[in-house]
């Protein structure tokens, strides 16, 4: 319950730096999105439940204040969370190549179904000028926030496993 509510916090701490400083550092009107970055690095860590659940909450405080479609970001994010919990059996503590190519491949899908749902809708069929303005420099962009918050992150996750394997192992004690 505690590992919940401590990502829930997690989630709206990332949701605040998303709407006041990433609009601050923005280059060129492109930010990193940090909301991205939790369900990749908690399902990488934890697993695909894990991932889904953190992706689902972020996706939907994302939805609440940014987009017009409620559920579309949700659904995006818990399907890169579970994705990236298909690959939390490779997870090792000091490998970080696996969750650079998550980073980007979920930016990467998640604005290319946001281009398709903005601008191919419209008949704005200019995949080429999306890609080099917006999609590109977003995941260069989201992977150098993703290395910076990393170790804080992985951090934090070894804190809340440390309680939950505290609290197991004195359930066995007693049983």
């Amino acid at each position: 319950m505690k590992r919940k509510l401590c990502e829930l916090g997690l989630i709206i701490l990332f949701y605040l730096l998303q709407v006041s400083l990433c609009r601050v550092i923005a280059i060129g009107g492109v930010a990193p999105n940090l909301m991205i970055i939790l369900p990749v690095l908690f399902g990488y860590f934890n697993g695909s439940k894990e991932g889904m659940y953190t992706g689902f909450c972020a996706g939907i405080m994302y939805d609440l204040f940014f987009t017009d479609l409620l559920g579309f970001t949700a659904l995006m994010f818990t399907l890169i969370g579970f994705f990236s919990g298909m690959l939390s059996n490779r997870y090792e503590e000091g490998n970080f190549v696996i969750p650079i190519f998550l980073t980007a491949g979920a930016v990467l899908f998640y604005e290319f179904f946001v281009f398709i749902g903005n601008f191919l809708l419209q008949n704005r069929l200019i995949l080429s000028y999306f890609m080099t303005r917006v999609i590109i420099p977003e995941i260069v962009y989201t992977v150098i926030a993703m290395l910076i918050l990393y170790k804080p992150l992985h951090l934090l996750n070894k804190v809340l496993d440390s309680r939950k394997r505290k609290v197991k192992d004195i359930d066995e004690t007693i049983l």
